[in-house]
């Protein structure tokens, strides 16, 4: 037959493996947290992105609109120059 471990040894030793099981607990709540935590920065950059996206053909538009306003001012007063 085998000795068993005094009683005062096997509590400490219990309460080493639950301090442990502790720390390891605590280590992934906070990896955990920091992977939550990047999941919400991957979807807000997804949403600027998309939004970006969405007035992307509009600001084609209004710059072609500005760029076609200021060559037909710049036409006029050149005509104008002649006048």
């Amino acid at each position: 037959m085998s000795a068993a471990a005094p009683p005062e040894l096997d509590l400490r030793l219990k309460l080493a493996q639950i301090d442990q099981a502790l720390a390891s607990h605590d280590m992934m709540r906070v990896q955990s947290d920091t992977l939550r935590i990047q999941q919400d920065q991957l979807r807000a950059d997804a949403d600027r992105k998309r939004q970006e996206m969405r007035f992307a053909p509009w600001l084609i538009v209004t710059s072609s609109m500005g760029t076609g306003a200021a060559l037909f001012a710049a036409a006029f007063a050149f005509a104008r120059l002649f006048q």
